[in-house]
């Protein structure tokens, strides 16, 4: 598996339950956003696109480590989902946390 393709393993996320997908990682600290940004969306569970990117960076990753990426929307509003994130290194170290803002798209909002 690749970056791009995170596997899930858990269903529809709420704020107590995040999403959590695995994946191996690309090595240093900037990959991180490549794996949170499309965690983050998939936890809102409807078309939405980014508005907003924050990250902060711990360990960095090594290229081929699993990584554990957790992702939960924390309150949306009828046009805005704010969302967090965080990437896990496989022996638990905190390789990054993310926060977002997405805006929710309907059929007719061009992606």
């Amino acid at each position: 598996m690749n970056a791009s393709s995170p596997t899930s393993r858990a269903a529809a996320p709420t704020a107590a339950a995040p999403l959590i997908h695995t994946a191996q990682a690309p090595a240093g600290s900037a990959p991180a956003a490549a794996l949170l940004e499309p965690a983050m969306a998939d936890a809102i569970g409807e078309p939405a696109a980014p508005v907003s990117l924050t990250l902060d960076y711990g360990a960095p990753l090594v290229a081929g480590e699993a990584v554990t990426v957790e992702s939960w929307v924390e309150r949306a509003t009828r046009t805005l989902v704010f969302v967090h994130g965080r990437v896990l290194k496989g022996d638990g170290a905190l390789a990054a946390t993310g926060s977002a803002v997405f805006r929710k798209l309907d059929a007719t909002t061009p992606a």
